[in-house]
């Protein structure tokens, strides 16, 4: 029986593969009619999720959520690459919006595979150490799954507000089994935003319950009960659930002998081109050139090796001016003092671009072959210990604790900025937030978080001066450089895309689409 096409069954998004070693084989492979019988069938479904995890973060889906927001300018004659995001003209049938649902919906549709696998398994006969291996696999399908859905509720669902949150059509559309079907009567409508969060940590418990990975290494490479807490603090900063934010990502600050802040220029750089250091909690591993993450760098920088090509976009003037003259994020970031010419205009500058996936890191390097699709890569860090000290800071604030808030961010600020003030102090909550949104921003820039702290904070969205206007896309217009929107805005919500909502008709659109 042929399937329709609909993303929250199948995951037939290009760049979803399940791999086991150098294999690969569509994730619409995924079988209906057979069960998971052996470890080996878990362990080849358990490579899938973390090739769905590297295929589902990164690039296109990180660099879409910042330039859609005030810090980067497009240049003229661009590839148009991600232009209908960066303009606000997006539409159901943007094919970043299509990417992004059918990635993290295909994952969820993976987890649902396993877990119900495990469900229908007699293990009987298993050796106590394959039992033990394939509970963990389970766990790390619940904490997929968890992570998917919360992904989704980012991207397609306004921001978590109790009041709000039982609202019709607030939440996203899932489902908790594997059940391929054809027929429409058989697909969910969208769950409630309360019912998808409260799914989110009903799994995120039972990914803690069945992951029994509890090694405490910095950029270790698989789910462990550390990566469990970090999506904790997230997740719960996102609900404005403040304690528990604070509860979870301090539990993690205080394993400094495990992650600790690299203070250093050098030792930060290895962060980003050697896939190195002691800040990554949760890293995902590329260690053959078929495990290859997503370009970051390719919209960023530009694509000849002499420099005579320009990228697509570049930072504004505003996001370059929230660093310091010592922050030692500036000089690995950003690449200063870059000369581009843009052919149709004659006109020429020299800018700065951004540089934090850089041309030809490690993964190029090493194990890339030196193909060209492995030249702006780096490995996936999920979660760093840097975000914990924000999300510390951040929930602190809004609970009016600033010295404890104050606190957790001056630790942050005086490992990047050699002439800051560790013992700053803020007068008031609002002061100390305003410096949190502006250190989350210099620290989290193109990590693909920025469209959601604006959500979260329900700020209005200015774009930023750019560096030098002329060699910007349609300077001056109200959709590029000169660019506001109201934090009510609808666009700050990407729609659900028109495929899924034509072949499932329970699934409501988001307002303006």
């Amino acid at each position: 029986m042929k399937m329709k096409k609909i993303y929250l069954l199948l995951a037939l998004a290009a760049g979803l593969v399940t791999s086991c070693d150098m294999d690969k084989e569509p994730y619409d492979s995924i079988p209906d009619d057979e069960a998971l019988q052996s470890v080996n069938d878990f362990e080849q479904n358990r490579n899938s999720l973390y090739s769905g995890l590297r295929s589902a973060i990164y690039g296109e889906t990180y660099a879409a959520v910042e330039v859609q927001c005030d810090a980067f300018n497009a240049v003229i004659g661009f590839s148009n690459s991600l232009g209908e995001v960066y303009r606000w003209t997006k539409t159901n049938q943007e094919s970043i919006c299509d990417g992004v649902y059918a990635n993290f919906q295909g994952l969820t549709a993976r987890a649902n595979f396993i877990i119900d696998g495990y469900n229908k398994l007699d293990m009987s006969g298993f050796s106590n150490e394959d039992v033990q291996t394939i509970r963990n696999i389970k766990g790390e399908a619940f904490f997929t799954r968890a992570y998917s859905l919360f992904m989704l509720a980012q991207y397609f669902c306004k921001d978590y507000e109790d009041e709000t949150a039982d609202d019709a059509n607030s939440g996203v559309s899932y489902r908790l089994d594997y059940v391929p079907s054809s027929e429409p009567s058989t697909y969910p409508a969208r769950y409630t935003l309360r019912q998808t969060y409260e799914q989110i940590i009903e799994d995120m418990d039972s990914a803690a319950l069945y992951v029994n990975d509890v090694t405490e290494e910095a950029s270790y490479g698989y789910i462990t009960q550390n990566a469990i807490t970090a999506l904790r603090a997230r997740v719960a900063l996102a609900m404005d659930d403040y304690q528990t934010a604070i509860n979870n990502a301090t539990a993690l600050i205080a394993k400094n002998d495990v992650y600790w802040l690299d203070g250093t220029t050098g030792d930060f750089r290895q962060l980003w081109q050697q896939d190195a250091g002691n800040e990554t909690i949760f890293q995902l591993v590329s260690t053959s050139s078929s495990e290859l993450p997503p370009q970051s760098g390719i919209r960023y920088l530009p694509m000849t090796t002499d420099g005579s090509s320009t990228p697509d976009y570049i930072p504004t003037k505003g996001l370059l001016d929230l660093y310091s003259s010592d922050d030692i994020r500036r000089n690995i970031y950003f690449r200063h003092n870059q000369s581009i010419i843009i052919r149709s205009t004659g006109a020429v500058a020299t800018v700065s671009f951004f540089n934090k996936y850089q041309d030809r890191s490690r993964i190029y390097n090493s194990i890339g072959n030196q193909a060209e699709d492995s030249r702006f890569t780096i490995e996936p860090k999920v979660f760093r210990i840097a975000e914990m000290y924000l999300i510390a800071a951040e929930a602190y604030a809004q609970l009016n604790d600033t010295e404890n808030g104050g606190r957790y961010l001056n630790v942050l600020k005086a490992a990047r900025i050699p002439s800051f003030n560790a013992s700053t102090t803020y007068p008031n909550a609002q002061m100390l937030m305003t410096e949190i949104k502006q250190e989350r921003q210099r620290e989290m820039v193109g990590e693909g978080t920025r469209l959601f702290d604006i959500k979260r904070w329900h700020d209005n969205l200015t774009r930023y001066e750019p560096q030098q206007e002329d060699v910007c896309l349609m300077p001056g217009s109200e959709s590029t450089t000169n660019l506001t929107r109201n934090a009510d805005d609808n666009g700050l919500v990407w729609p659900i895309p028109k495929h899924e909502t034509d072949t499932n008709p329970k699934v409501v659109q988001n307002p303006g689409y």
